[in-house]
């Protein structure tokens, strides 16, 4: 009730512009402000009841004769006293305002609703020829579009094509462990990798064969006096048979038997297994001295005194001087125990400087181990940034062409999956170097306390540190190897 009084009030009109229920061009500018200040108050206006209105009026009416007898001016038929508002009131339909209550009479109404309708059976009839069009266009793939549904418009830029990258996955063919293994046998490095690793392995098997027979003997109970007690079957079986009447003796007797034979068996396979790695390793020095002495010749020349200094002193030269050191006295090792040898003193010089060239060699394998990390990083980052450049190129591509981008072709893909190859090989060589330096690390972890004769801080120390130098040594040989014949397997495929 309050907004139908504060909307009569409000729109008094003077009667000057007032004329035979015409509004003048004075009135519709007043009618502006109040439609304009309280359209949710018109919208009450006109759906009040006519009946409410005539009662509300005619007591308005009585209250403003009794209060007003005589009226100064003339009155308005808008004015709340008139006969106007008695008429039942009239409800127009604006087909521009939607309101959910009102009654929908209008005819322009249904005239609109069926534009929009064809408007949209239009649409879609468009989109379907459009699709129909890219899927016979002579750009046509064999990977199908992708259809770009829910447009609500048809603009010039709706024909978006999508990037459908092919890329050929090839898969990797699988290989096992047994073939790779084989491969490494038939190969020199391998045998001598694999032969180490059962060398110092045999050796912690043999130290802890040997402590717990020290543990279990005591000046009774023997490896002695077992061979003299049981010499023969007949003595054998009456230690089967005091099983039950003294089990803890007989256990006893049993380890101690294990381990002794164990002992005397392994021990000549270990010193076969060295001399067998000193024998792959023989042979080398003589061709090491000739490429040593090739190099010299031809970066000197005596005659003109010039010597080329950037291929003689650099740390390939260095290696070269250190690997025929450690060859040298390695070889004459081997030839002291195929007894072609026999000065003592000299064998005394080359077991102490075969130690000291192992060692030099370890620390100059280590930094170049080192240095091709680093290296390998670098070129990992490298790679990494343009494969990411590339990337970020495609995106700008697709906003500065405003959503329509270009088909991408094949060189694009192999571009991609050669970059992609070529970040898989570096971070191969990356894994390879850094087994490297721990292979290095525990090389010299090994022969440190041999060169300083440093204490050990524990008794198979050294056996340790050669299982571990072996292991890696031995994986980075079969990553290599399995890579190789991947490699020959994809070439045969092709």
């Amino acid at each position: 009730m309050n907004n139908i009084e504060s909307i009569q009030y409000t729109n008094h009109i003077p009667p000057q512009y007032y004329n035979n229920s015409k509004v003048t061009q004075p009135q519709q500018q007043q009618q502006l402000q109040p439609q304009q200040n309280s359209v949710g108050s018109n919208n009450n206006l006109l759906h009040t009841q006519p009946q409410y209105n005539l009662n509300h009026n005619q007591q308005q009416q009585h209250q403003s004769t009794s209060s007003n007898p005589s009226p100064q001016y003339r009155q308005s038929p808008l004015h709340p006293t008139s006969k106007l508002y008695a008429q039942p009131q009239q409800i127009f339909n604006s087909e521009w305002l939607e309101d959910l209550n009102s009654p929908d009479n209008s005819p322009s109404s249904s005239k609109l609703s069926k534009i929009i309708e064809e408007q949209k059976m239009s649409t879609t009839t468009a989109i379907q020829q459009q699709q129909q069009q890219q899927q016979h266009s002579k750009f046509e793939t064999p990977s199908k579009l992708k259809q770009v549904n829910n447009f609500q418009y048809i603009t010039p830029m709706s024909e978006k094509f999508e990037i459908e990258e092919t890329t050929t996955i090839t898969k990797l063919p699988k290989i096992s462990s047994w073939k790779i293994f084989w491969s490494m046998l038939n190969d020199i490095v391998g045998k001598d990798k694999m032969a180490k690793v059962g060398q110092y392995t045999l050796r912690l098997l043999v130290y802890h064969a040997d402590k717990s027979q020290i543990y279990l003997s005591d000046d009774k109970l023997n490896i002695k006096s077992i061979n003299l007690k049981y010499n023969n079957s007949e003595k054998q079986l009456d230690l089967i048979k005091n099983f039950l009447k003294n089990p803890r003796d007989f256990i006893k007797i049993i380890v101690i038997l294990i381990c002794s034979i164990f002992k005397s068996r392994v021990a000549g396979v270990i010193t076969g297994l060295s001399m067998y790695r000193q024998l792959l390793r023989f042979g080398k020095t003589p061709f090491r001295i000739r490429d040593l002495y090739e190099k010299f010749k031809n970066n000197i020349n005596l005659k003109s005194n010039y010597i080329n200094q950037a291929n003689l002193f650099n740390r390939k030269t260095l290696g070269e001087f250190f690997s025929l050191y450690y060859g040298i006295n390695d070889e004459s090792i081997l030839l002291y125990k195929f007894n072609f040898l026999t000065n003592p003193n000299y064998k005394k010089f080359v077991t102490k400087h075969e130690s000291y060239g192992w060692y030099c060699e370890t620390w100059l394998a280590l930094y170049n181990a080192y240095e091709n990390l680093q290296n390998l990083t670098q070129q990992e980052m490298d790679i990494k940034i343009q494969i990411q450049v590339k990337s970020r190129a495609k995106q700008l591509s697709k906003q500065l062409l405003g959503g329509v981008t270009i088909i991408t072709t094949n060189n694009n893909n192999n571009g991609n999956s050669d970059d992609l190859k070529t970040l898989e090989n570096i971070q191969f060589k990356k894994s390879n170097a850094w087994i490297d330096i721990y292979k290095n690390l525990s090389d010299l972890g090994f022969n440190t306390y041999t060169v300083f004769n440093i204490a050990l801080p524990f008794d198979t120390w050294q056996i340790w540190m050669g299982i571990s130098a072996s292991v890696l040594s031995t994986i980075k040989l079969y990553r290599e190897t399995k890579n190789k014949m991947i490699e020959q397997e994809i070439q045969k495929g092709l």
